[in-house]
């Protein structure tokens, strides 16, 4: 028995069961919205440790960045 290599595989090999092109669409849409949440998160911790020679010095400063970045990743589910 002669099998032809050439030929396409089946869709279900490039779509598993229960997963079609729109639920894929779906998951890197909310891929991109968590990664666009993790950015902003970092920003805000990054922003409440850096000291800047035009600022006073804030102690409380790094807590409310945190407490910005853990609202900021709850928001998106993470």
């Amino acid at each position: 028995m002669r099998t032809d290599r050439s030929a396409k595989p089946p869709d279900v090999a490039l779509h598993p069961a229960g997963r079609d092109v729109e639920s894929a669409v779906e998951r890197v849409e909310l891929l991109e919205t968590q990664v666009q949440a993790l950015g902003q998160a970092i920003r805000a911790l990054i922003q409440g440790m850096e000291e800047t020679p035009d600022q006073e010095p804030d102690a409380e400063r790094p807590a409310r960045a945190a407490r910005l970045a853990h609202e900021l990743l709850l928001s998106q589910g993470l």
